[in-house]
């Protein structure tokens, strides 16, 4: 179990929590790493740390950029990773220590491509009853299958790229759509379509840190409207690939995202963004009538087609 595995750390803004992030990475069991740590031009003090633990582990690699975004940071690190495996570690989170002995041996053992363990600090209740240490296997077209239908909710496989050890192969020719939040969805989209073989691990192995401050947890923006246009990216991937059902599913989440999206502006006060997601909802009006959204969903938007008004009211707070 040789392989070595590059760990990319997208860094900004995060001082009062780095140290505990890149301690956690540097004491893994499995230690034959390439740890890339991108300085995404953080005003802090987290250059400076990077840099003191580069000059003392010679596995740490920095990379001061000017700040453009977490999407552009992990695209840095990307090309400059050598690891067969790699992995993404978000700069105010950590992981326990065995995390990629653990990932790795089971992606070894099981010839998988994707490898996914379980993570604390959920914003929600686990859909799924499992016993701990239970590994799932399945293929990468049916992993995507049950991210994008909205009647499997489950903790499997998440839309985040950090809780994941990926194949080189599966995402060496990927990126992160530059500028943008919310880009792992058209990211993992594409890396599962590579994927012969994914496994979960019911494992709590990597650790978040819950931020009021976090891009997750801001409150509706402009920039919360980027989840609109990686969605679209998305169904333009399947398209390509002509992937018709999994694009009529991935269809269906864009649909319920506008929806949000519009009642989420509405109560912001934002009315531009509010008439801007009105206009892509009346545009696909048609699409969006005939499409097998869940019933609860598509009557929601009989509400909203009959009354705009009293859809929000309806929606309020």
């Amino acid at each position: 179990m040789n392989a070595k595995i590059s760990v990319i750390v997208p860094i900004y803004k995060v001082e009062p929590y780095i140290r505990k992030c890149v301690e956690s990475i540097c004491s893994q069991t499995c230690t034959e790493l390439e740890i890339l740590l991108v300085d995404d031009g953080s005003p802090d003090g987290c250059g400076k740390i990077c840099d003191e633990y580069a000059s003392g582990d010679p596995r740490i690699k920095v990379f001061h950029i000017s700040n453009s975004g977490q999407s552009h940071a992990r695209n840095v690190g990307l090309r400059a990773a050598s690891g067969e495996y790699i992995g993404f570690v978000d700069g105010d989170d950590w992981i326990s220590s065995d995390m990629y002995e653990k990932l790795l041996s089971c992606a070894v053992s099981q010839g998988a491509e994707i490898v996914e363990c379980n993570f604390q600090g959920r914003k929600e209740t686990l859909p799924d009853r499992m016993e701990d240490g239970q590994k799932l296997v399945m293929s990468g077209r049916e992993a995507i299958t049950r991210q994008l239908d909205a009647r499997k909710a489950s903790r499997y496989p998440s839309t985040s790229v950090w809780s994941k050890l990926f194949k080189r192969e599966v995402i060496a020719d990927l990126g992160f759509p530059d500028g943008r939040i919310h880009e792992e969805y058209a990211f993992l989209c594409e890396a599962f379509l590579n994927t012969e073989k994914y496994v979960y691990l019911n494992e709590c192995l990597y650790n978040r840190t819950l931020r009021g401050d976090s891009t997750t947890a801001e409150k509706f923006s402009r920039r919360t409207l980027d989840k609109i246009y990686v969605f679209r990216l998305r169904n333009r991937l399947l398209e390509a690939r002509g992937e018709k059902e999994l694009l009529s599913l991935a269809r269906q989440r864009e649909y319920e995202l506008l929806l949000w999206s519009a009642v989420r502006a509405h109560n912001a006060g934002m009315d531009r963004e509010r008439r801007e997601i009105e206009d892509m909802i009346d545009a696909r009006q048609s699409e969006i009538r005939k499409s097998g959204m869940p019933l609860k969903k598509k009557l929601q938007y009989g509400v909203y087609f009959v009354s705009k008004k009293l859809y929000y009211r309806l929606r309020k707070g």
